[in-house]
């Protein structure tokens, strides 16, 4: 019976220092607030960030900026995007970059660098936590999870 009873203490104290189930906060893709862009589609999207079109249907030159590989929302963005990891995005930029045919956006550190990039350039767009957008960006484009 002692080793019934250790068993469910131990079975009872396993489950309760587990953490709970993560919740994963939406990603969307931003947009300063002032550059006319209501919403874009998911295509539009992969071509901002991949280099291909770097305007928005109204002309404004679109602004792109990423995060540190670090980072964990950029690995939930690729993935969540194009189906890719981190490596596999990194080595698209690396071969741009050789072939000179184009550099990758800047990096900003944090989710609160890629808002503030966003609002400085007319054409800023970036990916961030759905609950830290605020009025000062637009959000054009939700990734489903």
């Amino acid at each position: 019976m002692k080793l019934r009873h250790l068993f469910l203490v131990f079975a009872l104290s396993w489950l309760v220092l587990q953490p709970a189930a993560e919740v994963r906060a939406e990603l969307v893709v931003v947009v300063n607030a002032r550059c006319g862009v209501a919403a874009m589609t998911r295509n539009e999207v992969v071509n901002v960030f991949f280099g291909r079109n770097r305007q928005f249907f109204n002309g404004i030159e679109a602004q792109p900026v990423d995060m540190p590989d670090a980072h964990p929302d950029r690995a939930r963005f690729y993935s969540g995007l194009v189906g890719k990891d981190i490596s596999e995005v990194n080595a698209y930029w690396s071969r741009q970059v050789f072939s000179g045919r184009m550099q990758p956006p800047p990096k900003a550190s944090t989710t609160e660098d890629v808002l503030k990039w966003v609002i400085s350039h007319p054409g800023g767009i970036g990916f961030i936590d759905l609950s830290k957008a605020d009025a000062r960006v637009r959000v054009v484009y939700e990734l489903t999870p």
